[in-house]
């Protein structure tokens, strides 16, 4: 089975993409309705990245590039700057404690010089808010949503991404993720999130 898949048959993979490329749709576009109450941030305009955002499988070809471009600037951030069509990497972290994130994901990041939106479950409630089973979307949004209060988000900017890959290929911090099908990957712990981007509440 190809290593792509995570040990995930072809069938699955494809359902699981189109499901989680729905859910990240659906935080994009609830993050620009954040966005409206922000002073530091304010996108101007945007646009789909790559091969789009429709969640079909593609069989071939790079789809390890950002999710989304936005424009329009960053203040008060550590970050004063004007954005002209910043790639967007979209990741939800359902599970609160850490994110652990693959080494050629964010090689292909630092290529494209991309920055990453992550929006993510701050605690540990018992509550799982993970991919559910049945692939019910409608339901599993309303389980996000009644947990409103405890997620967070937070812009890691494309050269804290590139310093965040660096640092972890220079002290050897990656290494095989059982739970992404041994590929190599970084885990970031949720005491060291502040270190690499401001955290956010998300209402």
């Amino acid at each position: 089975m190809p290593s792509r898949f995570d040990n995930r048959t072809v069938n699955t993979f494809k359902k699981d993409i189109k499901f989680s490329t729905k859910l990240e749709k659906y935080f994009f576009h609830q993050w620009l309705n954040v966005l409206e109450q922000s002073s530091s941030i304010y996108v101007s305009d945007w646009s789909d990245n790559g091969c789009g955002n429709d969640g079909e499988f593609i069989a071939k070809g790079n789809t390890a590039g950002a999710d989304y471009k936005i424009s329009g600037s960053v203040r008060g951030v550590g970050l004063d700057a004007k954005l002209t069509e910043e790639p967007l990497e979209i990741k939800w972290v359902p599970t609160a404690g850490k994110f652990t994130l693959k080494e050629n994901d964010l090689k292909a990041y630092v290529e494209e010089e991309a920055s990453i939106l992550f929006i993510y479950n701050s605690v540990r409630c018992g509550t799982d808010m993970r991919k559910p089973k049945d692939y019910d979307f409608e339901r599993h949004i309303r389980l996000i949503e009644s947990k409103a209060d405890q997620i967070k988000w937070g812009i890691m900017w494309s050269p804290r991404v590139k310093e965040f890959y660096n640092n972890a290929k220079e002290k050897s911090l990656f290494k095989p993720i059982n739970y992404m099908g041994g590929k190599s990957g970084v885990v970031l712990k949720q005491k060291d999130f502040s270190e690499w981007f401001v955290e956010e509440n998300w209402n």
